[in-house]
């Protein structure tokens, strides 16, 4: 409180102490801020000095704590059982349907249907006719010449 005791006087005694403090703690932000910096870049040197050497793409472990080799190793093994076992369910879950779809297919096909729309009672039928075996021999009566199979009309329209 003011020594006059007016309202108005201590609301603007408030403000100038929390505009102080303001610019105090704002001076005291701004002043720390290099300190931070370097801080922060001596941290992230001293980071990467204290990495070890990486030869290759594998992950490189490095021990802290109270940790050993062997945890580590048995924590990797169960990582990489773990993948195999998840590539090796997608795979078997991959093939059952798989199989299911081509069981639910071949129960829906009629072939009755089928030999009926295509003129064909089994595959002797179908490959006793077939032009491109090998064991069938091309008679030259069987060869017939591209003139031969289009009838030219010569004769005028005479039907109106």
């Amino acid at each position: 409180m003011s020594r006059s005791g007016d309202v108005s006087s201590d609301f603007i005694d408030t403000v100038k102490a929390f505009a102080k403090s303001s610019v105090k703690a704002t001076v005291r932000y701004f002043k720390g801020i290099p300190s931070k910096v370097v801080r922060f870049a001596r941290r992230k040197i001293n980071e990467i000095k204290n990495r070890p050497p990486r030869k290759d793409i594998s992950k490189v472990y490095v021990l802290v704590g109270y940790t050993t080799k062997a945890q580590v190793d048995a924590k990797f093994n169960a990582e990489r059982h773990m993948i195999i076992l998840r590539r090796g369910l997608l795979a078997l879950i991959f093939l059952l349907l798989l199989f299911i779809s081509v069981n639910r297919f071949t129960e829906m096909i009629n072939y009755g249907e089928l030999s009926q729309m295509f003129g064909v009672d089994s595959m002797s039928d179908f490959l006793k006719n077939d032009p491109f075996s090998s064991n069938k021999t091309v008679t030259e009566t069987e060869v017939t010449s591209p003139t031969a199979n289009t009838a030219v009309d010569t004769a005028p329209n005479t039907a109106l």
